[in-house]
């Protein structure tokens, strides 16, 4: 998701400028500071994965995500219920049937390579060395991309409109600002801070991106899984955000060696576009 914001009440404005300058605060102490990179070991170890594996690894994904939609897409209307005849509901049952379906190929991927006998396994993936304070980590990552986005999306967005080129909101904020009920509202919410996060940083993160990282030069294992998790989204005035929060992302877990902390970071800067709609801010 995208992080809009614009005419906040002075509350909201005085609270989203001090995220903004903590957060570029912890981005200079990170670049420059004793926390640079060039003083901070390598946590992140190499996937030992044949080609062929990490091959069957992304089909069981595609795979799962294609048959859990098309399931949803061929059940009667019987079974849908009130999600036959509820667009908002029908889309949202249709991305968490794809979030779910993504998230069970990564799992059936993960067995088969450990069934080949291969080096990974998913705790492995998940947390392969040990990071002294991952929580930290992932509210500064989340902060670090709260301060660089909110400054990027609005140049990225202004350089459309100039353009004229189509500046229209993702599906998925349109469905939350016209969300007519409690329980439509809860469901989009695990979706997008816990559901999705999980299963995105797992795939570009913690699977392409550790994968390309020795095998290809960096800004090409950096852009790769940055630039295909932007396209998921499908929206143009979020690609160029999105395609630098995906670098952030794949920064931050090499840095760390733990998906977790790229994770959280994920559900944060989720939940955090979250409130600012619910608050009635839009980009």
């Amino acid at each position: 998701m995208s992080a809009p914001l614009t005419s906040p009440s002075p509350i909201l404005t005085t609270i989203e400028i001090a995220l903004w300058v903590v957060g570029l605060i912890i981005l200079w102490r990170v670049q420059f500071g004793q926390t640079s990179r060039d003083k901070t070991p390598d946590r992140l170890t190499p996937w030992e994965l044949l080609p062929t594996s990490i091959l069957a690894m992304a089909l069981c994904v595609i795979s799962g995500g294609w048959l859990a939609q098309y399931i949803v897409s061929n059940l009667s209307n019987h079974a849908l219920g009130p999600a036959a005849h509820d667009v908002e509901l029908w889309e949202l049952v249709q991305g968490i049937a794809l979030q779910l379906g993504l998230l069970a190929g990564v799992i059936v991927s993960v067995f088969l390579v450990r069934f080949a006998k291969q080096k990974p396994a998913l705790a492995d993936a998940i947390s392969p060395t040990p990071y002294p304070h991952p929580l930290l980590a992932a509210v500064g990552t989340f902060l670090i991309a709260l301060s660089v986005l909110t400054i990027v999306g609005y140049v990225w967005k202004k350089g459309l409109e100039a353009l004229g080129l189509d500046v229209s909101e993702q599906d998925a904020v349109e469905i939350f600002q016209q969300a007519d009920s409690p329980t439509k509202l809860i469901v989009f919410i695990g979706l997008a801070v816990i559901v999705a996060p999980l299963t995105e940083e797992l795939i570009f993160r913690a699977g392409l991106f550790r994968y390309l990282r020795t095998r290809v030069p960096r800004w090409i294992a950096l852009l790769v899984p940055a630039a295909l998790f932007a396209a998921l989204h499908s929206n143009l005035v979020a690609f160029v955000p999105l395609l630098l929060l995906g670098v952030l992302f794949s920064l931050a877990y090499e840095r760390t060696g733990r998906i977790s902390v790229t994770i959280v970071a994920h559900g944060l800067f989720n939940l955090h576009t979250i409130l600012l709609i619910l608050a009635g801010v839009t980009s």
